[in-house]
């Protein structure tokens, strides 16, 4: 074998070795195939008004399930999206957005339901169901919580560069394939006096308020930048994350820092 052959030998070795070390980089940024269990989680998802004179019922409901979760040590993460289309009706709520509304105009589709209302509740984006039905939300939980997550938070770290507000550092392992990434930003406790609608004259207390929202692609790894406004006081802030199937609406994983 000349000198010729052998270059050409080892110049196809290299080949193969740099594309399997491609392929394993790829695998690991977009999440692999992978066979292995993690913890279950469920994820709680609130929309909700304060124009709307059901929903008080369901904010508490909200927050009992949050503190009971945390006395348990349950992988129960809780969100209040507060809807945009009560504010016509006499009463604007500061905490609503039209993006909080249009991601339950998305659940209306994929669950095949006749139209959006209030309150309602998702749980881990598959089970949906009037949010002040209690036994309709241990039912839920029960389930999600007995079907082990298919990938996992390894860290979740909220960072805050000078001058650049709130910024999340995470971290994943599992099957995330074909999934999207949702932080978010969460007054843990808000009180409000509401002046007309409904509600008018009521003094209303919510829990874990969203107040920014974020997706993206999910990777293995990355930072997510929220904006410098809204941002509640440092010590009234969260940060839950979670992974979410793009073909079903399954959410597959989530975890929260504070």
């Amino acid at each position: 074998m000349n000198v010729r052959e052998q270059l050409i030998i080892r110049l196809r070795g290299m080949r193969k070795i740099i594309g399997f070390v491609a392929t394993m980089l790829m695998l690991t940024l977009t999440g692999f195939k992978g066979t292995g269990t993690f913890e279950s989680v469920a994820v709680i998802e609130l929309f909700t008004s304060e124009g709307c004179s059901s929903c008080p019922p369901a904010d508490e409901l909200l927050g009992k399930t949050i503190l009971q979760a945390n006395r348990d040590g349950k992988k129960i993460y809780a969100i209040a999206l507060h809807v945009d289309y009560w504010n016509r009706l006499g009463w604007k709520d500061s905490f609503s957005t039209n993006q909080f509304s249009e991601r339950q105009q998305s659940y209306v589709q994929n669950l095949n339901l006749h139209g959006a209302y209030t309150p309602q509740m998702v749980v881990n984006g598959r089970t949906e169901f009037v949010g002040s039905d209690e036994g309709a939300l241990d039912q839920a939980l029960n389930k999600a919580l007995a079907t082990n997550a298919t990938a996992a938070f390894t860290s979740l770290k909220i960072t805050e560069p000078a001058g650049k507000g709130i910024g999340v550092h995470y971290e994943l392992q599992g099957d995330f394939s074909d999934s999207e990434i949702h932080l978010a930003l969460v007054s843990l406790h808000e009180v409000t006096a509401v002046k007309r609608g409904e509600n008018g004259g009521r003094t209303l207390k919510h829990s874990n308020v969203v107040r920014q929202l974020l997706t993206g692609r999910v990777q293995a790894f990355g930072e997510m930048q929220f904006a410098g406004y809204p941002v509640p006081s440092r010590d009234n802030l969260s940060v839950i994350a979670f992974v979410q199937r793009k073909t079903d609406g399954q959410i597959i994983a989530a975890s929260e820092t504070h």
